[in-house]
């Protein structure tokens, strides 16, 4: 059973000398994340290539390297091939959801930087099979991990320039630099690349970016790098702790109405919140002048993303004005169990006051992925977790 209470887990990646995309699911298995969900979703995808890890040192430091062997010939492919190659994998729906954002913020990104549009983009480097299993090897190993937040140091990146099929291109990579527009970056006297554009795109999905939190450390891995570097170890550090969280505290609730907008761009709108940190977003249907039928969009997120999330707002909808005012939120206690059923484990959340629990939920993802797996209904294996759960704790 993993205890909570007022605590909640942190991931915090330490970009000792930046982030490619192999360093980081290296690091996140060292973690203790494995790559057998990655090995049969590679299977399943019908691709050839084999992963690997292996372990390593760089500087006296133990870590671990992911390799991929790639059997097949170099291919060129665009955002939908991806995303059948991604529907043929089998995965739970938040880590086939978060991979495919990570290659939709790629696409995005060399979409502006060459002129034209995502789905026009081919992937050269990022299209190859072992980008692609960097990128779904840190999805499923974050799943595994299952932290509540995901922090991160300033991204670092080096100088010179860098080889690519356009030809040489400066240092930070335009695509790059594109993925972190907005955040703060520090350059390095280092000849090379060193934060990847699959590395941003990565870090832009999945963190918050941060010094380090206050956290009691629990686990510490280590992903190495290609390349060897005189002044600096090459790896990317990850460690896992736990944070006490206030258990009320003020926040910001901020509010739009839109009456003008397709209703298809609501959902990448709210990814894109939940993304950038807000703890909940929702619609709700109301009537505004003329008789004119709109929504009211309302995101609930802490006071410090006030301003990042009014840039999403004007971004990604038609609205050209927000309102917000503070809000207090009290939440309950939290903690989490695994449970055993007769189709798989699942996780249960508990949340309660005092060391007594009030409420218990099965976790939907991991009941939807093994009622999927053995074509059983959604309910049953739900209804089985929180039986296997109370009977547990009487």
């Amino acid at each position: 059973q993993e205890t909570r209470g007022t605590m909640t887990t942190n991931l915090h990646l330490d970009m000792v000398s930046g982030c490619a995309g192999d360093m980081l699911c290296a690091a996140l298995c060292a973690l203790g994340a494995g790559i057998e969900p990655l090995e049969q979703a590679l299977d399943r995808m019908g691709v050839e290539a084999s992963v690997a890890l292996e372990p390593d040192e760089v500087n006296g430091i133990r870590c671990l390297r992911f390799r991929v062997e790639a059997r097949e010939k170099p291919m060129h492919r665009r955002l939908v091939d991806i995303i059948d190659l991604l529907d043929r994998a089998g995965l739970a729906e938040r880590p086939r959801r978060r991979a495919e954002a990570v290659f939709r913020r790629l696409a995005e990104a060399e979409a502006v930087v060459h002129g034209t549009t995502p789905e026009e983009i081919e992937f050269h480097e990022v299209g190859a099979i072992d980008s692609i299993a960097d990128i779904l090897g840190c999805a499923l190993a974050i799943e595994q991990l299952t932290p509540d937040r995901i922090t991160a140091s300033t991204p670092l990146v080096g100088s010179g320039t860098v080889n690519s099929r356009h030809g040489k291109l400066p240092v930070p990579a335009p695509a790059t630099l594109e993925l972190l527009r907005g955040i703060e970056i520090r350059q390095l006297r280092v000849d090379g690349e060193l934060t990847t554009p699959t590395g941003a795109a990565l870090l832009r999905e999945y963190c918050e970016f941060s010094g380090w939190p206050d956290m009691a450390v629990e686990k510490i891995g280590y992903g190495a790098g290609t390349r060897r570097y005189e002044d600096r170890p090459n790896v990317l550090r990850a460690v896992l702790g736990t944070c006490r969280s206030e258990e009320s505290g003020q926040e910001v609730l901020i509010e739009a109405n839109i009456d003008d907008m397709n209703p298809e761009l609501f959902a990448h709108l709210m990814e894109r919140l939940f993304s950038e940190g807000a703890h909940d977003v929702w619609l709700q249907p109301i009537m505004m002048k003329k008789s004119r039928p709109a929504v009211t969009l309302s995101i609930l997120c802490p006071a410090d993303k006030l301003d990042r999330m009014c840039a999403v707002v004007f971004a990604e909808s038609t609205t050209i004005g927000v309102r917000w005012h503070t809000v207090q939120r009290r939440k309950l206690e939290r903690s989490q169990q695994w449970v055993d059923t007769r189709w798989g484990r699942v996780r249960v959340k508990i949340a309660g006051e005092g060391g007594s629990a009030l409420t218990a939920s099965a976790e939907y993802e991991d009941c939807a992925e093994l009622a999927r797996r053995h074509g059983v209904p959604l309910r049953m294996v739900m209804d089985e977790a929180l039986a296997a759960w109370r009977a547990g704790n009487r």
